[in-house]
């Protein structure tokens, strides 16, 4: 789509709503104008023959980007389906959610009413911001969450733009990995102690950290206990992955490490749609994988689906959903598709991907039916920026086992220091109330480049800690 500003240069408020509502770019444009003041906003769109106009206005003290996005979507809401998400863009429609519960306002009335969203998508938001506030009530400015970085899965998913290896092929990389991740945890631990900083939630991702053998995860979950203070921790999750790389003696390794939660993620249970993405696993593994987690001893087990992967259909993801919530885990998360620069298309021979308003919203509003019925209920939630339809992917847990972590990781309610390859510390100051300050480090991407460059890795730590010592210092967190 072209795209003609006009009285601005706010093209990446207007990029944004392009992507909500056009998301495949094909064709057409869009002349957007804002008034000199910043508070009134027109757009004009023409797309498959058709023209369509918006305007939209924002009291004084206002964001102009606000404006701009209500004139786009008022236009586009013409010509193509809404999105579920109204108005919104970005990935975190929680955060206006929060915004308007701290304002003192009905949440589900107000998103509904000022930003067109649905009202399945308003109670949802509703739902996270409400646990979202209770969480920082808890968070003290001291608090942080650490997230380990375990970059290395089977073999590569289809769908799948993580950065991640294969161990088929790098498998010889990760002694060498876990050398210097052992370094990074033990400076990092300095690092928290000098800064006076508390550990509340330890979440291992990747990749599939269950690539690990068990005696591999046992020397970093020991140099996590020698170089953090256990004894603050709320909350210890590992994110083991699929079912083909779990084993009984690595959930063992997993609860000696200390971890009280652990995820095991079939993403579907229909065996072709397994075999199209490339996982190679039966769903009768994962049943396996599930009841070995359950007589490991694990407080809350996760469980991921995603909705709208290459052949699959409304009726066999919510069958496959069925009988995940017949097992009854503390936590179920459904992911949307989404197609990423990064990831493989799909094999010729799997069906089209449902797009947007048809298949996939079906799949989500059903299962979001079920969920509730059986007594889950979201408590967080974010978008990605190809995923198909504008949908979302939620976490829904039974009552008292919210993920610490993901809440603290999507709404930004607390620092998170990220060590490994392939992740992103966030320094957050401010978050108690209104808008928290950022920083973000971003580490090496690959194994590879992290095994090579520890001065990247000793850089980072030693900017962290100079940010962290300027909020200090500021008095905007301690």
């Amino acid at each position: 789509m072209t795209l003609t500003l006009i009285g601005h240069d706010r093209r990446f408020a207007v990029e944004q709503a392009v992507f909500n509502y056009f998301p495949k770019r094909d064709g057409g444009y869009a002349v957007v104008k804002l008034s000199e003041s910043g508070r009134l906003a027109s757009a004009v769109i023409g797309y498959n023959g058709q023209t369509a106009n918006g305007r939209a206005w924002v009291p004084p003290d206002t964001p102009p980007d606000n404006a701009l996005r209500m004139a786009f979507y008022r236009a586009a809401k013409q010509l193509v389906e809404p999105p579920p998400w109204g108005a919104l863009t970005g990935v975190r429609p929680v955060k206006k959610a929060i915004e308007l519960l701290d304002n003192g306002q009905n949440v589900v009335k107000a998103m509904q009413r000022r930003f067109e969203v649905s009202p399945a998508r308003a109670r949802m938001a509703s739902d996270c911001a409400a646990r979202a506030a209770a969480l920082r009530e808890r968070l003290g400015p001291r608090d942080i969450a650490l997230y380990i970085g375990i970059p290395f899965c089977p073999t590569r998913c289809a769908y799948c733009s993580f950065v991640s290896s294969s161990v088929e092929r790098d498998a010889g990389l990760i002694d060498r990995y876990i050398e210097v991740l052992l370094e990074e945890i033990a400076l990092a631990g300095e690092t928290v102690r000098a800064l006076g900083l508390r550990v509340r939630a330890v979440y291992w991702g990747g990749g599939t950290p269950a690539v690990l053998p068990p005696d591999r995860f046992a020397r970093i979950a020991d140099a996590l206990g020698r170089h953090f203070e256990p004894d603050g921790l709320w909350e210890h999750t590992v994110e083991a992955g699929r079912p083909d790389a779990v084993a009984p003696d690595k959930f063992a390794a997993y609860r000696a490490g200390g971890a009280a939660r652990v995820s095991v993620n079939p993403q579907t249970l229909d065996q072709a749609v397994l075999d199209a993405i490339g996982r190679r696993h039966t769903p009768g593994q994962f049943f396996a994988a599930y009841q070995q987690a359950r007589e490991s001893g694990f407080a809350a087990v996760n469980v991921d689906l995603i909705a709208g992967l290459p052949g699959d259909g409304a009726e066999s993801f919510l069958s496959g959903l069925d009988r995940v919530l017949a097992l009854a885990p503390e936590n179920i998360t459904v992911h949307t598709l989404a197609k990423k620069r990064g990831s493989a298309p799909p094999r010729p021979a799997a069906a089209e991907t449902p797009g947007r308003g048809g298949s996939m919203g079906a799949m989500l509003d059903g299962a979001a039916a079920r969920l509730r019925e059986s007594g889950y209920a979201p408590y967080y939630l974010y978008r990605q920026k190809f995923s198909e339809g504008g949908f979302e992917n939620a976490g829904w847990t039974k009552p008292g086992h919210e993920c610490i972590y993901n809440l603290c990781m999507m709404e930004e309610l607390c620092t998170v220091l990220s060590l490994g390859a392939g992740g992103v510390t966030k320094a957050v100051s401010g978050a108690a109330k209104g808008p928290a300050r950022i920083e973000r480090f971003f580490h090496c991407k690959y194994p590879l480049e992290y095994i090579g460059r520890r001065d990247t890795m000793k850089d980072s730590l030693a900017a962290f800690a100079a940010v962290m010592g300027d909020y200090a210092n500021g008095q905007r967190i301690f």
